[in-house]
């Protein structure tokens, strides 16, 4: 497998893409772990997959302006939306099994960017799955 380097990432939220504004992306998948351990001679524990909790964490510049990254996400926030998000690593070519869209209904529970002085303005926004179908990869 080739390694890359994350420069044409693309990122649109809710139909708007906000590419130029995204600075990092870490999607996440988790199965809650159950443990169904008992009583065994080698003391081994065991357990079952439970819930699956999905997200999508991306870093933004923030701007102010129309289809910028505040104008976009706060509404989301504030009026309690299910949107759509999608990711996918290279924005110059389309979906593949080597280009996959990370796409799904999600909604913006926290809305938190952070500014100190003399420094760019961003924000760590975590996108979490809306409904039962969660986030996953398309390749077609």
């Amino acid at each position: 497998m080739a390694k890359s380097t994350a420069l044409k990432d693309s990122v649109v939220v809710d139909n708007v893409d906000l590419s130029t504004f995204a600075h990092g992306v870490t999607p996440a998948s988790e199965h809650e772990k159950i443990d169904v351990s008992g009583f065994n001679a080698t003391g081994a524990d065991e357990f079952l997959a439970g819930k699956t909790e999905q997200g999508c964490d991306v870093d933004f510049w923030i701007g102010y302006g129309s289809n910028e990254s505040f104008q976009v996400l706060w509404p989301l926030h504030r009026d309690r939306t299910v949107f759509d998000i999608a990711w996918r690593p290279d924005q110059t070519a389309a979906i593949s099994a080597t280009n996959p869209s990370l796409e799904g209904l999600v909604q913006l529970l926290t809305f938190s960017p952070a500014t100190a002085r003399g420094e760019a303005r961003t924000g760590t926004f975590t996108f979490t799955a809306a409904d039962e179908n969660g986030l996953s990869y398309v390749y077609t």
